[in-house]
Protein backbone atom coordinates (compact mmCIF):
# COMPACT_ATOMS: atom_id res chain seq x y z
CA UNK A 1 0.00 0.00 0.00
CA UNK A 2 1.11 3.65 -0.54
CA UNK A 3 0.67 6.86 1.17
CA UNK A 4 1.98 10.55 1.11
CA UNK A 5 3.51 11.45 3.98
CA UNK A 6 4.35 15.18 4.37
CA UNK A 7 4.74 15.04 1.04
CA UNK A 8 6.23 11.74 0.45
CA UNK A 9 5.78 9.15 -1.21
CA UNK A 10 5.72 6.05 1.50
CA UNK A 11 5.29 2.16 1.11
CA UNK A 12 3.33 0.62 3.96
CA UNK A 13 1.73 -2.61 4.83
CA UNK A 14 -1.65 -3.12 3.94
CA UNK A 15 -3.58 -1.71 6.69
CA UNK A 16 -1.14 0.14 8.59
CA UNK A 17 -1.90 2.24 11.29
CA UNK A 18 -0.81 5.62 12.63
CA UNK A 19 1.39 3.62 15.31
CA UNK A 20 2.85 1.46 12.72
CA UNK A 21 3.35 4.82 10.80
CA UNK A 22 5.24 6.28 13.73
CA UNK A 23 7.16 3.08 14.23
CA UNK A 24 8.42 3.12 9.95
CA UNK A 25 8.84 6.95 10.34
CA UNK A 26 10.80 8.13 13.36
CA UNK A 27 11.12 11.51 12.45
CA UNK A 28 7.33 11.47 12.98
CA UNK A 29 7.44 11.43 16.75
CA UNK A 30 4.56 12.38 18.64
CA UNK A 31 3.15 14.80 15.88
CA UNK A 32 -0.51 15.35 15.65
CA UNK A 33 -1.05 12.79 12.62
CA UNK A 34 -4.17 14.56 10.05
CA UNK A 35 -5.57 13.09 7.20
CA UNK A 36 -6.80 14.60 4.12
CA UNK A 37 -10.13 14.33 2.52
CA UNK A 38 -12.60 15.67 0.25
CA UNK A 39 -14.47 16.81 3.66
CA UNK A 40 -11.38 18.30 4.95
CA UNK A 41 -8.74 17.12 7.24
CA UNK A 42 -9.53 15.47 10.20
CA UNK A 43 -7.02 13.67 13.13
CA UNK A 44 -6.37 10.41 13.19
CA UNK A 45 -5.99 8.11 16.56
CA UNK A 46 -3.23 5.83 17.15
CA UNK A 47 -5.33 3.11 16.04
CA UNK A 48 -6.88 4.15 12.62
CA UNK A 49 -5.87 2.38 9.54
CA UNK A 50 -4.42 4.57 6.62
CA UNK A 51 -6.08 3.90 3.40
CA UNK A 52 -4.57 3.06 0.04
CA UNK A 53 -3.53 6.53 -1.42
CA UNK A 54 -3.99 8.84 2.16
CA UNK A 55 -2.69 11.99 2.17
CA UNK A 56 -1.02 12.26 5.86
CA UNK A 57 0.24 15.32 7.07
CA UNK A 58 1.97 15.26 10.67
CA UNK A 59 1.84 18.70 13.02
CA UNK A 60 3.80 19.23 16.20
CA UNK A 61 2.16 19.84 19.24
CA UNK A 62 2.29 22.92 20.52
CA UNK A 63 3.80 23.41 23.69
CA UNK A 64 3.01 26.21 25.98
CA UNK A 65 6.04 27.62 28.00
Amino acid sequence: MRAIVNGKLVDLPNGATVEELRARLPEIGSDDVMEEGFGGTKPLQENEALKEGSRVWTIPKIVKG
